[in-house]
C-alpha cells in the first residue's frame, strides 16, 4: 500500500497455551495474538486499506482512530483563548462586584484534552494524545464506510488574580 515503514508498528503480541480438553496436562495448540498500529496519512486511502488487511486474513480490527496531524499547534492555539477568556472574565467578575484587577495573574494552571478517539493505540493507554481544535473535511458526508465528522480540542485555564 506504500505506507512508510516507520509508520507501522507491532503494538501488542499475546500467546498463550492450550491444553488438550481430555488430558489438561498435553498441550493441544497456542494461540497467537499480535496487533499492529498503522498510521495512515491519507485517510481517502483507508477503505483500500482495511480491505487489503482483511484480504491478507486478518480477523479483527480493533480502535480504528482518526487524528489531526497538528495536534499540538490546536491544542497551543486552544490553551492561549482560554489565558485570554480567563483575563476577560476575571475583569468582567471583578467589575460587576464593584472591584477591579490589579496586575497580572498570581497564578495560572491548564489542562487540555480531546482530539482523538477516547481509545488510544491498542493497550498501549496513550489516551488522548490529541490536540484542541476543529478538523473536518472539504466533503461533509462519508464517502465509504467511514464518516470523520470533527475533532474537538478543549483547553481549560484556572487563573488567581488579586483585585481590589
Amino acid at each position: 500500500m506504500g505506507i512508510d515503514p516507520s509508520d507501522t508498528q507491532t503494538d501488542y503480541i499475546n500467546v498463550r497455551i492450550q491444553y488438550n480438553s481430555s488430558v489438561q496436562t498435553v498441550v493441544d495448540h497456542y494461540v497467537v495474538e499480535k496487533a499492529i498500529a498503522v498510521t495512515l496519512k491519507n485517510v481517502d486511502r483507508f477503505e483500500a486499506l482495511l480491505a487489503a488487511v482483511l484480504e491478507a486474513g486478518a480477523n479483527h480490527v480493533y480502535h480504528v482512530e482518526f487524528m489531526t496531524t497538528d495536534l499540538r499547534k490546536y491544542r497551543d492555539e486552544a490553551r492561549a483563548l482560554a489565558a485570554k477568556a480567563a483575563i476577560e472574565k476575571a475583569n468582567d467578575l471583578a467589575s460587576a462586584a464593584g472591584l477591579r484587577v490589579v496586575g497580572k495573574p498570581l497564578s495560572v494552571s491548564t489542562y487540555s484534552y480531546g482530539g482523538g478517539s477516547s481509545y488510544g493505540r491498542y493497550y498501549s493507554g496513550n489516551f488522548n494524545a490529541a490536540q484542541n481544535v476543529f478538523q473536518s473535511r472539504e466533503r461533509g458526508a462519508a464517502d465509504g464506510t467511514i464518516a470523520l465528522g470533527k475533532i474537538s480540542v478543549t483547553a481549560a485555564v484556572t487563573m488567581s488574580f488579586r483585585i481590589e
